[in-house]
């Protein structure tokens, strides 16, 4: 891949656009996302009200990596308003393929986890991975993720064949 400089921001609502074609692609290139044919179920004025919100609230973060105007990389971590479990992240992160073995996906969970903890409300962040997708597991674990369980039949694939997950975990803070 030849050099390009790609920066990082928080997702704002002016990224909606460039958000939704990013999903649409990354649901196109790979079948370890759960979007299917029918893609991204999101308008533009809807991601432009979540990213808004997402703005305000201390407890979620939406980093993009952005060559110019394009989204090539995304990372989310929302949390629960719940009291009980308002300590817990759940992440979400996808990168376009043409991007995939290049360092991007470890920059961007790196950062969240630094974010979270600077922020210092958040104790735990999860995600659930399929079992197949052994690129990203690696990932996850060289950031200190923990696979903590595994979800029988999780998920399929579009022809129906069972797909098992990873419930994966990273504390972060103090024990």
């Amino acid at each position: 891949m030849s050099e390009k400089e790609i920066y990082f921001s928080e997702a704002e609502p002016s990224d909606a656009s460039a958000f939704i074609d990013f999903m649409n692609q990354v649901a196109r290139e790979t079948d370890y996302l759960v979007m299917d044919e029918t893609g991204f179920q999101f308008s533009q004025a809807e991601m432009e009200s979540i990213f808004a919100k997402g703005m305000e609230n201390p407890g979620e973060l939406c980093l993009l990596a952005k060559f110019g105007s394009e989204v090539v990389g995304a990372v989310s971590v929302k949390s629960s308003s719940q009291f009980r479990i308002s300590h817990i992240g759940n992440v979400f992160i996808a990168v376009k393929r043409a991007y995939w073995g290049h360092g991007l996906g470890t920059i961007l969970l790196d950062e969240v986890i630094h974010w979270a903890e600077e922020m210092d409300r958040l104790k735990r962040l999860e995600l659930t991975v399929q079992v197949r997708n052994q690129a990203a597991v690696h990932l996850y674990e060289k950031v200190g993720f923990k696979i903590e369980g595994t979800q029988v039949r999780g998920a399929r694939t579009d022809k129906g064949e069972w797909l098992n997950l990873y419930y994966m975990g990273r504390l972060i803070g103090e024990i």
